[in-house]
């Protein structure tokens, strides 16, 4: 049985995804997958999925990321593995605010919660996602004078899928 057999059929909360997506990373330690090195383009690897939720893991080249985007209103969080990662998240005040996540650090977020995430090391990086539900979709954003703008919407019914 998988840890997301395991789970009641619910939407967890951030808290409890980070929790769990912690205790995920540590049961596979070693046999999670890494970026190569010389990694040029951002990758990604499905490797839970479930009805109440799905875990990717993410690669990340220098100077690489995502921009301004959401989740579709699922919870999520996210697990350096390996390098660092810059995050960029708009605050409660509406205001953009970073923080530097680490390798064997992690952090949660509400299901209307936007972010950007970018590898800004030198070194290729490697994060692990948990969104509860499986995203429905992501809307993607850019600031200008008026605030948060939407630029465009991807769905998971798209071939192009990615996280």
């Amino acid at each position: 049985m998988t840890i997301t057999q395991a789970l009641p059929r619910t939407t967890l909360s951030p808290a409890a995804l980070l929790d769990l997506l912690g205790t995920y990373v540590t049961s596979r330690a070693g046999r999670l997958p890494l970026a190569q090195p010389g990694l040029v383009d951002r990758s990604y690897e499905l490797l839970e999925l479930s009805d109440d939720m799905e875990i990717w893991a993410i690669h990340w080249p220098k100077d690489q990321g995502l921009q301004l985007h959401d989740h579709g209103g699922s919870t999520g969080a996210l697990w350096v593995l390996e390098g660092d990662l810059e995050e960029c998240f708009v605050d409660a005040e509406y205001s953009l605010s970073r923080r530097r996540l680490v390798a064997g650090s992690g952090a949660a977020f509400g299901a209307t919660y936007v972010h950007d995430v970018v590898n800004s090391a030198t070194a290729p990086a490697t994060s692990i996602h948990a969104y509860s539900p499986p995203m429905p979709s992501m809307t993607f954003y850019r600031l200008d004078g008026a605030g948060l703008v939407a630029d465009r919407a991807e769905y998971r019914a798209d071939p192009a899928w990615a996280p």
